[in-house]
């Protein structure tokens, strides 16, 4: 990135320089921007994983923003002139972004972590106020980074002020120890945690899916009173109605309600209801009356297979039930997670190559202050940055609904 800029070549490289850079930072800008109203505007993309995404984007967002033209003029002119005040801002805005982008990752980790290994418990916590919560402290931790960056000469001494070589540099450029734990902190534990849950994932969805292995293509295996007692198997499409959270509801039949029904010794009845979108509801049995509709949903479909059992053995055939249903909607959360998985992988992999050689040349400089060359410390410091241009293309390339979003906003072909 040494230019000669005196010479008419040198003032070409230098405008082209400046030229690829700029490109670079408004498209880290558009497409950020385009994340955030494609998830404001689409229904479907109102989830609380998306939460963390936007967390992301942000982060991605202010890199483009503020960071990366900031940059762009410190390296063209070599020498920072833009003033004291100006330069506080730049390295303030440049370090709490960079590492509220890295804490947002390691929380989305986190969050997929938990919905592939306990998909049924970690439901009821996985709630908007919740992510809310972590999102706000991963960039409070982040925004720590203003009290060393501008207060670091009222405690400590400054081998030498950056100004006075009209560079914008932090005060604590010198100091090891300080450099070698904030790297620790901020990227080597956070980087090698989202590894160890990344792997834990990858298992987990490998191993649900040799499971899968014995079940039916419809997702049930084939019990015995599904064998003698339904005319025919659910249609496929049925049960993909039902959410998880639908699944928790039917789960919590009063046990005394099905032992009175068991004392009753009368039959009861299942129907599933084609309907979308009601969840099942857990109806009451009538004085004196048929308990046909113990569980109801909707209306009745005369075509909707049934479950019948006599009263002997109706608590065991309704366990039967759950813990066939329990298994297939635990499939259908699965391949959601999948498709989740996948996506985190591609961030992942992006953010550890990006960032990775700016750590490595971090680490070095805290030792060895002429080790690393200027041009090869820039060089890795635009890669980092990078990853924040990289992020938006990853999200529709791994989410069916990013993707329709954003050809729907650019206009583009189907």
């Amino acid at each position: 990135i040494t230019f000669k800029p005196e010479t008419k070549d040198g003032r070409l490289n230098y405008a082209l320089l400046g030229l690829i850079l700029g490109s670079v930072a408004l498209l880290t800008i558009v497409m950020n921007i385009l994340v955030l109203y494609a998830v404001k505007k689409e229904r479907t993309l109102h989830t609380v994983g998306n939460l963390y995404i936007v967390s992301l984007s942000v982060a991605d967002l202010m890199v483009g923003a503020t960071v990366m033209p900031l940059n762009i003029v410190y390296l063209l002119e070599k020498e920072w002139r833009l003033g004291q005040p100006l330069c506080q801002f730049w390295l303030v805005m440049d370090y709490v972004a960079s590492t509220a982008s890295i804490f947002s990752l390691f929380i989305l980790c986190i969050d997929r972590y938990r919905s592939v290994r306990y998909p049924l418990r970690y439901l009821k916590y996985r709630t908007r106020a919740r992510a809310s919560a972590m999102i706000s402290t991963a960039w409070l931790i982040s925004m720590t980074w203003m009290i060393p960056i501008l207060g670091w000469r009222t405690f400590a001494n400054v081998e030498l002020a950056p100004e006075r070589e009209l560079k914008c540099d932090t005060d604590f450029r010198f100091v090891t120890w300080f450099k070698v734990l904030t790297a620790v902190l901020n990227f080597y534990v956070p980087s090698l945690m989202m590894l160890w849950f990344y792997a834990q994932i990858y298992l987990a969805v490998r191993k649900h899916f040799k499971q899968r292995e014995n079940i039916s293509e419809t997702g049930f295996k084939m019990l015995p009173w599904q064998k003698h007692k339904c005319k025919e198997r659910p249609a496929p499409d049925l049960l993909e109605k039902y959410s998880l959270e639908q699944f928790l509801y039917t789960r919590t039949l009063d046990e005394d309600l099905l032992q009175q029904t068991q004392e009753n010794n009368k039959e009861m009845t299942y129907h599933q209801s084609p309907q979308a979108g009601s969840a099942s509801e857990l109806g009451e049995p009538e004085e004196g009356g048929n308990d046909e509709g113990i569980l109801k949903q909707g209306e009745m479909d005369n075509g909707v297979p049934c479950l019948q059992a006599n009263g002997k053995n109706i608590k065991q055939s309704w366990q039967r039930f759950c813990s066939s249903s329990k298994q297939y909607l635990q499939s259908l959360h699965m391949r959601k997670e999948r498709k989740a998985a996948k996506q985190l992988g591609f961030i992942m992999a992006g953010f550890m190559l990006c960032w990775i050689p700016y750590f490595v040349t971090f680490m070095v400089m805290a030792f060895c202050k002429t080790c690393v060359h200027h041009d090869l410390h820039m060089f890795t410091i635009w890669l980092g940055y990078i990853n924040s241009t990289l992020n938006p293309f990853i999200y529709p390339l791994c989410n069916e609904n990013f993707k329709r979003t954003f050809k729907s906003v650019l206009h583009l072909p189907f």
